[in-house]
Formats: C-alpha cells, sequence, structure tokens
C-alpha cells in the first residue's frame, strides 16, 4: 500500500516503521492545504497527526474522504470527545486513535491493510490495472497489449487506457494509429501536481472516444523526467479515472517500480528456450518479491505446429500452466503496422483476433462484440 503521512509538525513515529512492507510519503503542512497534497500524492491510506479538535478539521476530513472514497483515513487525536468521535466517523474516517505509540498504530495500519485487500478481492475498487512484458525482446507484447486494450475498447461503456512504459523508445503507438500525438509520458511530469481527469484526458492520444493512449517518449532529454515516483503517481491517477489501465512493460526500474499496482502481470513468451529461461525467471523474481503467483499469468504469441518448445514441457520447466494461447498471425500484424489499426479490427475474423475476443471478453464478464473495420470507422 501508499502510505500518506499528514501532520502539522515532524510526524511522531520514524517512517522506516512502516517502509519494511509499505511505500510511504511523509508530509509535513497546515490544515488549509490537507486535501490539496494529499489527494495529489494518491494514497492507499491516510494518517493524519498533530490536528487540534475542531470543526474545521472535521470539515477538512469530510471533504478528503469525499474525495478519496476508496481510501481509508485514520486520525491519531489525544483524549478525543464522544461527539467529536461520532462526527469523526460520520465525516468517514476508518478510526481514531487517542494515542500515538507505534503499537497502536501499526494495529491499525494492519487493520485497515486487510480491509483495502479485501476490497480489492471483493470488486469494491472497480477499476484494473494490467502489466504485459514480454519474457524477452522480439515475443510480441507490444503488439498483445495494443490489440488487447483495442478489443477492450469495443465495449462502448469502457474507458481504457494504455501507457507505454517500454522505455526507452516504446513503439505501441505503431499498432494503432497514424497520429502523433501532441504530448507523451514525459510531459505529465510537469503537470503531476495538478493532473486531474479532465487534463489527463486532454493530454492523452485519442485512438476512439473511449480508447486513449499515453505515448513513450522519443529522445533521451525527455526520458530524464520519468522517474518510478512519478509513473506510480501517474497509474494511480488513471485508475480513478479508466475502468482499464493497460501497461506495457519492460524488465526496468520503472516497470518493477510499478508491480504493486497491477491486477495482473502478464507474461508473453514465445516457444523457444530463451524465452522459455527468461518467462521462468521473471516468475521467480515475482515470487522473491512476495507477490502473488497467482496475480501473474503465462501467454504464448505466435503458437504454430513448428514452435520449437511443447507447451506442456514449457509449463513443467517454468512451473506455470499457460493461461493463454495467441495463433500466428503474420499478415494481420504487418498490415496493422502499415495501416496504424489493431490487427483485431483490421482481421476480425482471424483466430488471433478471435482469441484476444475471448481474452477480452473473460476479463470483463461481458460478451464482446466483434466488429468490422468499416464498423469501426462508423460505416455500415
Amino acid at each position: 500500500m501508499h502510505i500518506v503521512l499528514y501532520s502539522s509538525q515532524a510526524w511522531p513515529l520514524p517512517v522506516a516503521t512502516f517502509e519494511a512492507q509499505h511505500r510511504v510519503t511523509a508530509l509535513q503542512g497546515a490544515l488549509s492545504e490537507l486535501q490539496t497534497r494529499v489527494v495529489a500524492s494518491q494514497p492507499d491510506l491516510v494518517l493524519l497527526s498533530g490536528f487540534e479538535q475542531s470543526d474545521a478539521l472535521l470539515e477538512k476530513m469530510e471533504s478528503l474522504c469525499a474525495a478519496l472514497p476508496h481510501v481509508a483515513v485514520l486520525l491519531v487525536c489525544t483524549n478525543p470527545a464522544s461527539a467529536f468521535l461520532i462526527r469523526a466517523m460520520r465525516a468517514g474516517v476508518r478510526e481514531v486513535m487517542s494515542s500515538d505509540a507505534p503499537e497502536a498504530i501499526t494495529a491499525a495500519v494492519t487493520r485497515a491493510q486487510a480491509k483495502f485487500h479485501s476490497s480489492r478481492q471483493n470488486g469494491a475498487v472497480t477499476s484494473h490495472c494490467i502489466g504485459i512484458m514480454p519474457a524477452k525482446g522480439g515475443d510480441g507484447a507490444t503488439c498483445v497489449v495494443a490489440n488487447l486494450a483495442a478489443q477492450l475498447s469495443q465495449t462502448p461503456s469502457l474507458r481504457v487506457l494504455l501507457i507505454d512504459l517500454s522505455l526507452p523508445f516504446g513503439d505501441v503507438e505503431l499498432y494503432l494509429t497514424r497520429e502523433t500525438g501532441l504530448h507523451h509520458l514525459a510531459d505529465f511530469a510537469d503537470e503531476i501536481e495538478r493532473l486531474d481527469g479532465a487534463l489527463l484526458e486532454g493530454m492523452t492520444s485519442h485512438i476512439s472516444s473511449n480508447f486513449h493512449l499515453i505515448q513513450s517518449p522519443q529522445t533521451i532529454d525527455q526520458l530524464m523526467h520519468i522517474t518510478p515516483g512519478y509513473v506510480d503517481r501517474l497509474i494511480r491517477i488513471a485508475l480513478q479515472h479508466y475502468d482499464y489501465v493497460l501497461l506495457d512493460l519492460q524488465l526496468d526500474t520503472i516497470s518493477l517500480s510499478v508491480l504493486e499496482l497491477l491486477d495482473q502481470l502478464v507474461v508473453v513468451t514465445t516457444m523457444n528456450v530463451p524465452s522459455v529461461r527468461h518467462a521462468s525467471q521473471i516468475l521467480r523474481m515475482w515470487e522473491s518479491l512476495g507477490y502473488a503467483a497467482t496475480k501473474l499469468s503465462i501467454v504464448v504469441n505466435g503458437f504454430n505446429s513448428k514452435s520449437i518448445v511443447r507447451i506442456a514441457d514449457f509449463e513443467k520447466t517454468v512451473g506455470l500452466r499457460v493461461s493463454r494461447v495467441l495463433p500466428l498471425e503474420t499478415d494481420g500484424v504487418e498490415a496493422s503496422l502499415l495501416k496504424g489499426i489493431a490487427a483485431v479490427l483490421l482481421k476480425p475474423k482471424s483466430d488471433f483476433a478471435k482469441s484476444i475476443n475471448a481474452w477480452a471478453a473473460e476479463l470483463t464478464g461481458r460478451t464482446t462484440t466483434e466488429k468490422t473495420i468499416w464498423q469501426h470507422f462508423g460505416i455500415k
């Protein structure tokens, strides 16, 4: 979880109390700055301390809880009056602690963490963050994530955002559009403090009305603006405004920093010996970081009868069952790159498109309607 500590004075507990298990941001400021600074930090849990019981504090907490409906807000308040406690709970505060002792706060955070994970498992948080990473370069993960995002967007009620984190020079847009985007990933760094839904949508490239894209920067100097903390905040903001946020990932520092935000990590591999070896290494890394094996899945891409490695042998070597097999689709992918239109829209009757369609339907729990390229452009 991302825990934000906000206090009017130096925080009474060392940040290290929580850093072993969580990402922590410690802020010090006035009550008037509370909502602006905390919301901008995109927390999963907020701990407040150092403020006197007052109507002003209650008003600020109520406003904060309304702005962050899925975030647990905890308040440290010495000897709180009964009336204050009742009003704080009505305002949306999860728990009020009368002691700032380390064991008391740690116990409260543990309780809030359990409810946080339970709410995600039970669907209280409706946005989905899916990262797609190649076992090795050339396995086609970028093509897969572009087409999955395009297929998800064929359900008009869903808002889909694709972020190209395949740094330094990602090219996911080649599979989707011939338009040059006005903004790229690094541009959001300068706007992160004031980024809201309207500004986010205005800065993305619009593949369609409900399918938006954040492109990778194309120069080295632009890459210098991209840091793990900034990307983390960008994704958290995006998850408040899109139903599906898909990430085109590489095995690098930026991608590793966002793993905790993922509902699912998909490793795309082809059936050759180097890819099998790399997929196994990614699985071991995932487990060593303490993430559940159920949140990682393997997708075989470009499979045909001539593949060197059999799927059964792959599963035995890696120690994880393959969740999906995507057939080889050479013509559709080449046409996609030439036209800047997703292969699932260019050739919706192909086996590749049908497999992606079934995947999208499984993710959404609904039947995905197949569309021809003419329907995509509104031509009957």
